[in-house]
C-alpha cells in the first residue's frame, strides 16, 4: 500500500471514529457540531502574494464558503457553527490554514466538536488545488483531509471541487460506514 493510500485510508479511519463513534453513542444522539470557518485563498501565483486578493476572488469566496455550509448542513451529519463569527485575530485575517491546527482551539471555544477549514491554492489562474482539513477541536487531532486538482478559476470550477470533494470524500463514506 503506498504512502499516499495509507494517509488517505488512515484520515478516513479518523473521521469514521469521530463521526461513527459520536453517532454510534445512541440513536438519538445529536449531530456533530462543525465549526465551518470562511474558505480562504492561498495565491501563488505570480504577483498574487503581491496585488492580494481580488475582489471578484473575494465575492467568490463567500459565494463558496456558503455553498460549502449549505452542503455540509445538507448532509444530515452535522450541526453547522458559523466560525466567521469568531473575534480571533487569526479567523479575521483569513490565517487558519497556515496556524499548524489553531482552529481546533477556536472551534472548541465556539462549542464545536470539530473544525472545517477549507482553502484553495492558487498556483495560477488555470491550475488551482481545493484542501479541506477536519479536526477534532478537543484533541487538534486532524481527523480528515481532502483534496482536489481543478482548472480555471471560475465559479463553476470551484464550486464543482467543491461538491465532489464534500459529497465524495467526506458525506458518501461517512454515511456508508454510518449504514454499515
Amino acid at each position: 500500500m503506498g504512502s499516499r493510500t495509507m494517509t488517505h485510508f488512515l484520515s478516513m479511519a479518523l473521521i469514521a471514529g469521530a463521526i461513527g463513534g459520536a453517532q454510534a453513542q445512541s440513536p438519538a444522539s445529536p449531530r456533530l457540531k462543525l465549526a465551518v470557518f470562511d474558505i480562504e485563498l492561498d495565491d501563488f501565483s505570480a504577483g498574487g502574494p503581491i496585488a492580494g486578493e481580488s475582489p471578484e476572488e473575494t465575492a467568490r469566496l463567500q459565494r463558496m464558503t456558503a455553498l460549502a455550509r449549505d452542503l455540509l448542513a445538507q448532509s444530515g451529519l452535522f450541526d453547522i457553527v458559523d466560525g466567521s463569527v469568531s473575534t480571533d485575530q487569526r479567523v479575521k485575517d483569513h490565517w487558519l490554514r497556515k496556524c499548524n491546527g489553531c482552529d481546533a482551539d477556536i472551534a472548541q471555544a465556539l462549542g464545536a466538536d470539530l473544525s472545517f477549514v477549507c482553502f484553495f491554492r492558487k498556483i495560477s489562474v488555470m491550475e488551482q488545488n481545493l484542501d479541506i482539513r477536519i479536526r477534532d477541536a478537543r484533541t487538534g487531532e486532524l481527523a480528515h483531509a481532502a483534496q482536489a486538482d481543478l482548472r480555471g478559476e471560475t465559479d463553476l470550477s470551484w464550486s464543482r471541487a467543491l461538491k465532489f470533494v464534500i459529497k465524495y470524500q467526506l458525506v458518501e463514506p461517512a454515511r456508508a460506514r454510518r449504514n454499515q
